[in-house]
């Protein structure tokens, strides 16, 4: 197991762990879910291109790259961040977060049957311990609404698809800032071009509101996808999944913090479990 792959993984996730709350924040000053999606890949581009520059890196894309980066940018991450911030108001952050991350199965999934990866032993064990430890933080009285349920399950599901897809295709052989760069414009320009027929992006909102965006877009498609890109090229995206499966640990830590919030019993075990998951196939890999 390469430990820069795994570190990247794992501070990927905790930079995506505690945006939620931010971008929670703004929907209280009239923003929403789509218009959210926009703006986080908008104002990333700067953030990217400005790093592009830095490492004298050209803007070139072979043909067949370029169709398999419209791909993930249209069915992975602008599908998975529109569904995620939508089902919020259905069946609360917890909950979405919860069923959000059941993406590691459908990684797993997908190699195995998509693609004849072969998992081993310690994949799979760690991979169901994660999984216990995620079903910890469960809120069953919030998932009545099955539109919100279908909806953060989806998202995992398009996720999925965006980390297996950057593998398999040879993104993974670009530069991440130059891959990251071109994800966040296709997003951005996808829900431009949806906001032509339902107008769902707001302009009319408060500096600070744009100020918490601007944040959200640094720590998410800047550096966490960056991040995340590595993580993938180093250890697979099977691995770097299970290792992502740190976020709602920073969650939980996240809401503690900033929020006061209470964590049950329920949510310290699936802590301990998740953890003691990802070290064991950090362990497992060294031998």
């Amino acid at each position: 197991m390469k430990i820069k792959g795994a570190l990247c993984a794992i501070l990927s996730a905790f930079l995506y762990g505690f945006t939620p709350i931010l971008a929670s924040l703004t929907y209280e000053m009239g923003n929403n879910s789509l218009s959210m999606t926009f703006y986080r890949n908008l104002f990333a581009i700067p953030f990217l291109y400005v790093l592009l520059k830095y490492n004298k890196l050209d803007l070139k894309i072979e043909k067949q790259d370029l169709k398999y980066i419209i791909m993930v940018s249209v069915f992975g991450i602008t599908a998975t961040t529109a569904l995620l911030y939508s089902s919020y108001p259905y069946i609360g952050v917890g909950a979405t977060t919860t069923l959000h991350f059941m993406y590691p199965v459908f990684v797993a999934v997908l190699c195995r049957y998509a693609f004849g990866e072969n998992l081993s032993r310690q994949k799979i064990i760690a991979l169901c311990l994660a999984c216990f430890g995620v079903f910890c933080f469960m809120d069953f009285q919030h998932i009545e609404n099955i539109l919100g349920v279908i909806m953060a399950v989806t998202s995992a599901l398009t996720y999925a698809f965006y980390m297996v897809m950057v593998e398999k295709s040879g993104l993974v052989k670009i530069s991440p800032y130059k891959l990251s760069l071109y994800i966040a414009i296709f997003a951005a320009l996808t829900m431009l071009i949806g906001n032509i027929f339902i107008g769902y992006i707001v302009v009319n909102l408060p500096l600070k509101s744009f100020v918490f965006m601007i944040i959200v877009a640094f720590f998410t498609s800047f550096l966490a996808m960056i991040l995340m890109q590595v993580g993938i090229r180093e250890i697979g995206s099977t691995s770097a999944a299970i290792f992502s499966l740190f976020e709602p640990i920073t969650s939980v830590i996240t809401g503690v913090l900033l929020l006061n919030e209470a964590v049950s019993i329920t949510e310290v075990i699936g802590c301990i479990v998740i953890f003691f998951s990802i070290s064991y196939l950090a362990v497992s890999g060294k031998k």
